[in-house]
C-alpha cells in the first residue's frame, strides 16, 4: 500500500470511528436509544455525512446526500426517501415530528416505513432504522477496505484537523474529531 493510500485509509478510518463512537455506540448503549427524536437526529446526521462520502458530486447539498445514503440503505429507504427527508427536516429545523408516526418498540415493527392512518404518514420504527443503518455502515466500511478508488474518492472529501494536544486532557469538553469535511466553495 502506498503512503498516500495509507494516509487516505487512516483519514477514512478516523472519520468512520467518529461515527461509531459518537453516533452508533450511544444509540446502542445509552438511554438515547429509547428516544425516537434523538435517535433519528443522530442517524440523519450520520446519513448526511456518509452520503457526502459516497455521492457522485462532492458539492452535493444535504438533501441530495441524504437521499443517496437512503438509497444505499436499501429499497424500502429508497422508496420512502422523500418522506424520510421530510421527517429529517421537521426534526432538525423544528425539533418536532410532523411527518410520521415513530416508535422504538417491537410492537408494530412490521409496519416500518409503511403508510398508516388516513393522513398517509409513514411509520418509522427507530430501532429497525438504527439496525438497518448499522448494517449499511458496516457494508460501507467493508467497501472502503476493498475498493481503493472508492476509498480514495471519499478521503478527498475529508481533511485532517489539528487538535491541540493540551485540549485532549480537558475534563470539561469533548474535543473535535481529527477529521472534518472540506468546505464546499
Amino acid at each position: 500500500m502506498s503512503e498516500q493510500n495509507s494516509e487516505e485509509r487512516n483519514k477514512i478510518d478516523d472519520y468512520l470511528n467518529v461515527i461509531q463512537i459518537r453516533i452508533v455506540e450511544p444509540i446502542q448503549k445509552a438511554d438515547i436509544g429509547r428516544y425516537c427524536t434523538a435517535t433519528l437526529l443522530l442517524l440523519f446526521a450520520a446519513i448526511d455525512g456518509l452520503g457526502k462520502l459516497i455521492h457522485d458530486n462532492p458539492k452535493a447539498v444535504p438533501s441530495d446526500r441524504i437521499r443517496t445514503f437512503l438509497d444505499y440503505m436499501g429499497d424500502n429507504y429508497g422508496k420512502r426517501k422523500r418522506e424520510l427527508l421530510g421527517l429529517r427536516n421537521s426534526l432538525v429545523h423544528n425539533a418536532i415530528n410532523v411527518a410520521s408516526y415513530m416508535s422504538q418498540t417491537e410492537i408494530g415493527s412490521d409496519q416500518h416505513l409503511k403508510r398508516i392512518g388516513s393522513g398517509g404518514f409513514i411509520y418509522v420504527n427507530t430501532s429497525i432504522m438504527y439496525n438497518d443503518f448499522v448494517r449499511a455502515f458496516k457494508r460501507l466500511r467493508e467497501e472502503f477496505e476493498n475498493d481503493e478508488a472508492k476509498m480514495s474518492r471519499a478521503a478527498q472529501r475529508l481533511e485532517w484537523k489539528e487538535v491541540d494536544d493540551e485540549s485532549q486532557h480537558m475534563d470539561y469538553g469533548t474535543p473535535p474529531p481529527p477529521v472534518q469535511f472540506i468546505s464546499a466553495k
